[in-house]
């Protein structure tokens, strides 16, 4: 079960919410076509507000295609998984163009 925190700015919440929204409704088919050709079967996001005003989001990949998840969706052609992966960038800061950071390690 490699897990992922992200940091979230707060000017970022509105974004991330209504992206999130998105996952959840009108992209729902092709979020749930993403996860199942890259081998995950459970995708969960929480999100953790900080003490700063900002958010820490926890993101939780299961299934065989976990492990290597969001490297394969970074260097897929699909559309969605550019979109994807776009507003990870955005709303995460995240480079996406080269290896992505690891997954925490399980400590308890």
């Amino acid at each position: 079960m490699p897990a992922m925190a992200v940091p979230l700015a707060a000017d970022k919440l509105g974004a991330w919410e209504a992206w999130v929204a998105e996952l959840n409704g009108p992209r729902k088919a092709a979020f749930d076509d993403m996860n199942a050709r890259h081998g995950v079967t459970e995708h969960r996001a929480y999100l953790q507000p900080m003490p700063d005003g900002s958010f820490l989001v926890l993101a939780i990949h299961e299934g065989p295609g976990a492990e290597n998840f969001l490297g394969n969706v970074a260097t897929s052609g699909d559309e969605f998984d550019q979109w994807f992966m776009g507003a990870v960038a955005n709303l995460h800061g995240m480079d996406t163009s080269g290896p992505m950071p690891p997954t925490a390690t399980r400590k308890l």
